[in-house]
């Protein structure tokens, strides 16, 4: 399945992909699966209310006709948005000179620091959503995958310390229930991952008083994105987990079969913060067994029964009970 790191490598400036540049690990934007919307700024698709009923009739019998119930359902596309100023004297300096060339060169420079900002944003909105709280402050975009497990009632909560949890996701991608979308553009080339405008000159006022202003230059940056979860079963949460309430192999495994990882165990993913990882990683710790020989010591663990573990800095270590 199409990843949007795939997209982003592909993307590459000077050479260097872009994904690659990211200082904040964001395990999800490296791993989710994305589809391009079979609309500009919305994606179609149906849910399956009930199944066709099959029956079995004997010669010269009847059958009574059967439908599958289609409810037609929509993801929009939400914009994440960056507006970048520059002062003057720094495009002048590191663009090499003042004219559009030199401010050409320089918002191009700075691109892949702009769009891990983006990504880093576009990461906390598919943990976290609309939660005025850890996602959007304004409550604005789509519901995040904290959002949707609650939701589908899809959580094994364990007892944390409100202020001091974390939790840990299992998704199970998939093109046709469950994907980030985006605009078929960037999808197909014909559009940027991240769309830009040509960088203008335009003095900032900073003051209606005494008319201040600052000589600088200025840019949009705009990427649509949406997510499409469309089955319960491709999203789990174990919420409430510090170092006191950690999960056990047997509540993981539950999670794991609330997706049916063992359907699809490649696009299936364990995401978790660096502490959620730790905390999965000492479960080894009661199995690992050392001869005199050994000279090593390591627990470290990449999946749990076939399914990778996947680490995202921007799952939160310092949740609290609202979340839930």
């Amino acid at each position: 399945m199409l990843t949007l790191r795939d997209i982003l490598v592909s993307k590459a400036v000077n050479g260097a992909p872009i994904m690659d540049q990211i200082e904040k690990k964001s395990g999800i934007a490296m791993t989710m699966g994305v589809i391009p919307a079979n609309n500009d700024t919305y994606h179609n698709w149906k849910m399956s209310g009930a199944v066709a009923t099959p029956t079995v009739r004997a010669v010269g019998g009847s059958v009574t006709p059967s439908s599958i119930n289609d409810t037609l359902q929509r993801t929009d596309l939400h914009e994440f948005t960056l507006f970048q100023q520059e002062d003057w004297k720094t495009v002048k300096t590191l663009g090499g000179g003042k004219d559009q060339a030199a401010a050409n060169r320089f918002f191009l420079e700075t691109y892949p620091q702009m769009l891990e900002s983006m990504l880093q944003r576009i990461s906390k909105q598919i943990i976290y959503g609309t939660n005025t709280t850890f996602g959007d402050t304004s409550g604005l975009g789509f519901k995040g995958l904290h959002e949707i497990a609650k939701a589908n009632g899809k959580r094994t909560q364990m007892s944390g310390t409100t202020g001091g949890n974390t939790t840990i996701f299992v998704v199970r991608w998939n093109p046709k229930f469950a994907a980030g979308v985006f605009n078929p553009a960037v999808i197909s080339g014909v559009n940027e991952v991240m769309a830009s405008t040509t960088p203008i000159f335009n003095p900032n006022t900073t003051s209606v008083t005494t008319n201040a202003k600052i000589p600088s230059w200025e840019s949009w940056h705009t990427t649509d994105i949406g997510l499409m979860i469309a089955s319960s079963l491709s999203v789990w949460a174990i919420t409430q987990i510090d170092s006191s309430n950690i999960p056990t192999s047997a509540q993981i495994m539950t999670a794991l079969r609330g997706v049916h990882s063992e359907r699809d165990l490649m696009n299936t993913k364990i995401y978790c913060s660096p502490t959620g990882r730790d905390y999965i990683y000492g479960l080894n710790d009661a199995n690992l067994m050392s001869t005199a020989m050994d000279t090593t010591y390591n627990n470290r663990v990449t999946t749990f029964n076939g399914v990778e573990i996947v680490t995202d800095e921007n799952i939160s270590i310092v949740e609290t009970n609202v979340l839930d």
